[in-house]
């Protein structure tokens, strides 16, 4: 509480915002000693009243305006206090529970595209001077020479990927910590390659196929040459892994790389630039995902085409033959938080509440009535637990718009027996009515995807409101009617 107080000390010292509040604090001020000084001159014709009796009313008046503004500022306070306690613990996403869950279920899954090259050997000799030597002259001479053998690497330029066709199955596993959720995901990956030996020669394909960088878990690791599982030992190297496959002139052979694995927050596909990609297809079947929700990462083309199929969105993307330096992802959807409609509701509600007891006062002004404090500090105080009240109930069973109902049922009971004790006529059904709006019509407008439209709109009826009642207050003034109601 203490932290949340002095951030808004804090905000409330700079400059523009200090002349603001002063000034309204002062013409409040001012308005209040006016309006007693105007009572003191039509009671002064009828009766005598000194100056003390009008320096004694104005301070009274005074102190008591001050008075609610300190409990109006308290609750305030408090409401926008909750409110942020409220997202905090259910549903406030935090770093430190951000970087555990990334350490538990795993990092942004990032995949490369698969590294191929075909290679052969040669055997060559070299003298003690590091000259080449042929070796038939060498078989001919009867002198002793002494010579070295060395193999060398020879690459075959060009790439043997002729055709290319990834399936990835994205399904949303959202992960909680704390009073949160967390975008979690689930994958199950498969690519599969056609390569050909374009040479005349035989060679030896060398592949290298990263696995997703830093991740958590890549599990069901397989690979399948010409349909058949690959059983020679494979050379791991950090989060790469390399093979070799034989491979006769001429040659095509099938190449199917598979895994599960699971990430965080987006996933994204490099097919990496310098090479051509022809006839390459990528299809990601993202499941609970709607098209609404559809959002690419930053450096990821759009998919070529979007469809639905069993309730999935399948994304494709296809290149005849094309070279770029763009990925293909998803960024997945972020998880709405269980407190997250609640805490909106909770962190509009101060505003609501200055607006609450302005049109009741302002109802109270032009309908001839006296301004009781206590009925309008009880008004306040419904107002303040009727939120307090509908943000827990809330968290049960009836959600939101149950904990709404029971709560509104509740408080505006409350507010009617203080309106019928206080009050008569209009200034005692008005303020159960503008009670209602903000209780039930507020919050709703404040949640909604519409919230600045809605919510203008209802300042305009708000305006519309008031506007009735000055005109009515004067149509009254100039009928010579309208003794004040008690």
């Amino acid at each position: 509480m203490f932290y949340h107080l002095s951030r808004l000390l804090g905000k409330l010292q700079a400059k523009p915002v200090q002349s603001l509040v002063t000034a309204a604090l002062v013409v409040l001020i001012v308005s209040v000693i006016v309006y007693r000084l105007a009572v003191w001159l039509r009671r002064r014709r009828t009766a005598h009243k000194s100056w003390l009796m009008f320096v004694s009313d104005a301070s009274g008046s005074v102190v008591k305006v001050l008075i609610g503004l300190v409990v109006i500022a308290a609750m305030a306070l408090h409401l926008s206090f909750q409110g942020i306690e409220f997202e905090r613990k259910r549903g406030g996403v935090t770093e430190r529970n951000y970087q555990a869950v990334q350490t538990i279920w795993g990092r942004p899954h990032v995949q490369k595209e698969l590294s191929a090259k075909l290679t052969y050997w040669t055997e060559h000799t070299y003298n003690k001077d590091g000259l080449e030597i042929d070796p038939a002259k060498l078989e001919a001479t009867t002198q002793p020479v002494g010579f070295r053998k060395a193999k060398k690497e020879h690459t075959v330029k060009g790439n043997p990927i002729v055709s290319t066709d990834h399936e990835i199955r994205l399904s949303l596993n959202y992960r909680r910590k704390g009073g949160a959720l967390y975008p979690g995901f689930d994958t199950v990956c498969q690519f599969r390659y056609r390569l050909l030996n374009f040479s005349d020669r035989q060679l030896k394909a060398v592949l290298s196929f990263p696995l997703p960088a830093r991740q958590g878990l890549v599990d069901d690791l397989a690979i399948m040459i010409d349909d058949q599982p690959y059983d020679r030992p494979l050379e791991i190297s950090r989060d790469t892994i390399r093979w070799q496959i034989d491979m006769a002139p001429g040659q095509a052979r099938g190449l199917t790389v598979s895994y599960r694995s699971r990430g965080l927050d987006y996933l994204r596909f490099n097919p990496g630039s310098g090479r051509e990609l022809a006839n390459y297809r990528v299809r990601m079947i993202c499941e609970g995902i709607t098209r609404e929700q559809l959002d690419y990462p930053i450096g990821c083309m759009t998919p070529t085409s979007i469809e639905q199929e069993n309730g999935a969105m399948v994304l494709t993307w296809e290149l005849r033959r094309a070279v770029t330096r763009l990925g293909m992802g998803l960024i997945v959807p972020k998880p709405e938080q269980a407190g997250y409609h609640v805490a909106r509701v909770l962190a509009a509600a101060p505003w609501g509440l200055v607006l609450l007891v302005g049109l009741v006062m302002v109802t109270y002004l032009t309908a001839g009535a006296r301004l009781r404090w206590p009925a309008l500090l009880l008004l306040a105080v419904a107002y303040h637990l009727y939120y307090l009240l509908m943000a827990h109930i809330g968290d049960y069973r009836p959600g939101l718009i149950g904990a709404m109902v029971i709560a509104a049922i509740a408080l505006t009971s409350l507010v009617t027996i203080v309106q019928l004790s206080f009050y008569r006529g209009l200034s005692r059904w008005a303020p159960v009515g503008v009670f209602l709006v903000f209780s039930i019509v507020y919050p709703l407008l404040r949640i909604s995807e519409e919230a600045g439209l809605l919510t203008t709109c209802l300042y305009v009826v708000l305006l519309g409101y008031v506007v009735v009642l000055a005109a009515t207050a004067g149509r009254r003034s100039r009928g010579g009617g309208g003794a004040g109601q008690p």
